[in-house]
């Protein structure tokens, strides 16, 4: 297995591998735009990971040289600090691929990619919805600790506030 930066090329892999995690995420209910998916990876690669080093798009192939996971990074000041802060923005295997050893790899080189930038803090969310313990307990065997959690709130139509809280009019 290698993990290597994603270039121009490998687009239209991921595009359809992330169609495919699409699909079995709470995010099947969006629609899924390849066009803006292709721009916001080309994006990536040839902006972020090469000018200002702020993004990084790491990609891990097998042995065939298929991709079968990704992982899309980026390191910002914090808000009210000026402490670096290393986020994860996408990260995915494909399920058939999982316990392959990709995850930890594609983690592995965003943290050392991380630490090369000065980074504070290393920060990963989980909002797909499915796999939360399994990501749960990777995450804490790495020695993340869960500090928060994520919520979403499907707006469609208008809402009003009532005693048992938001609801569909």
């Amino acid at each position: 297995m290698k993990i290597r930066f994603a270039t121009l090329s490998d687009i239209p892999a991921c595009i359809e591998g992330g169609k495919r995690m699409h699909a079995m995420t709470r995010f099947s209910a969006y629609d899924y735009n390849t066009e803006r998916m292709a721009q916001n990876l080309r994006a990536v690669i040839e902006t972020g990971q090469n000018t200002h080093k702020t993004h990084c798009f790491f990609v891990a192939e097998d042995e065939a040289g298929q991709i079968i996971g990704a992982l899309i990074g980026c390191v910002e000041r914090h808000f009210f600090s000026d402490l670096l802060v290393a986020s994860v923005i996408h990260y995915d295997v494909l399920p058939e691929k999982r316990m392959s050893g990709a995850g930890l790899k594609l983690l592995s080189a965003f943290r050392k990619w991380a630490e090369n930038r000065g980074v504070f803090e290393l920060s990963v969310g989980i909002n797909s919805g499915v796999g939360l313990e399994k990501m749960d307990r990777f995450l804490k065997k790495l020695g993340f600790r869960q500090t928060g959690g994520n919520y979403a709130l499907r707006l469609y139509g208008q809402q009003t506030i009532g005693n048992g809280g938001w609801r569909r009019e």
